[in-house]
């Protein structure tokens, strides 16, 4: 009976994280595109190349009504993302204090572990298709001295055009799968085949032969399956991709360039580092407790 309320509880779980995590996914890619057209409207080389804003009435006022309204929309979409991050934050929780209590049965601790990799997965999913990381370097109220002095006419300029409002520079955000497309694209196939095996095919793979021998315990006599629970564990280096973001975050928030930068974590990293807590978690308390390695008296 204990085990038909954990399929179902289980089963709900997985939908309701799916439809929470897909929204956030569709909120979140929809705050970067809002973001990759006001920066794409705002770049340098589109206002520096705007002879009316060289003028000493460039249309400032117009342009800080726009950047307003830019910024409007992106602040809509990223509430929308952090509603729906703070719903499935809240039934990860939920679902992983019913594990902890279903779990406290020795018979049910093998299922629970099962629960907490269905919690990973959840995770994942958000961490690979969500925004990971904002990174922009831009100069507001960008002022260049204009002097211009000659015989002819006696013409004397002397004035200093001023750039209303944020001029980028650069500006790049991806989420993890976007981030292995880019690197391919751009033929850098070492790091790009690197990241996508030893950073997602390995960890994700261990993750599902792992939940797949927990709730099938005879699969453990297959070669593949303890290939890839027992011995991929040293090539797993997603927690290693998640400490290189945050460390490339620090590294660019503090750059001395002399034009403003700024970085920001994105909702992505934040699950895909939830997804490695969780994934680490469950194999340690596998292998302190023996589970993968008793399956065999679980069987039938």
């Amino acid at each position: 009976m204990s085990r038909n309320i954990f399929g179902l509880v289980s089963i709900l779980f997985l939908i309701g994280g799916l439809l929470l995590g897909g929204r956030l996914i569709q909120m979140a890619n929809a705050y970067k595109l809002e973001k990759e057209t006001f920066t794409t409207s705002q770049n340098y080389q589109n206002r520096l190349l705007d002879f009316d804003q060289w003028l000493p009435d460039g249309g400032g006022e117009e342009i800080r009504e726009k950047e307003s309204r830019a910024k409007a929309k992106m602040l809509a979409w990223q509430v929308k993302a952090d509603r729906f991050s703070s719903f499935l934050i809240a039934l990860l929780i939920a679902y992983g204090v019913f594990l902890f209590a279903f779990g406290r049965v020795k018979e049910n601790f093998r299922w629970a572990m099962g629960g907490l990799l269905l919690m990973a997965l959840v995770c994942l999913g958000v961490g690979l298709f969500a925004p990971i990381l904002e990174i922009a370097a831009f100069e507001k109220d960008l002022s260049i001295p204009v002097k211009v002095k000659t015989d002819f006419l006696s013409l004397d300029i002397d004035y200093t055009a001023k750039f209303d409002g944020e001029m980028y520079f650069y500006y790049q955000s991806k989420s993890i799968v976007e981030l292995i497309g880019l690197l391919f694209q751009q033929g850098n196939l070492v790091v790009g085949i690197s990241i996508l095996v030893f950073s997602l095919l390995f960890p994700l793979g261990k993750t599902l032969f792992t939940l797949l021998a927990l709730l099938r315990p005879g699969m453990m006599r297959n070669g593949l399956f303890s290939f890839f629970i027992f011995k991929t564990s040293k090539w797993s280096m997603a927690d290693v991709f998640v400490a290189a973001i945050f460390l490339s975050f620090l590294a660019f928030n503090t750059m001395q360039t002399g034009i403003q930068t700024d970085s920001n974590v994105l909702w992505g990293l934040y699950y895909f580092l939830a997804y490695c807590m969780l994934a680490i978690t469950s194999a340690t308390l596998l292998q302190k407790r023996g589970v993968l390695e008793q399956s065999d008296e679980y069987h039938g």
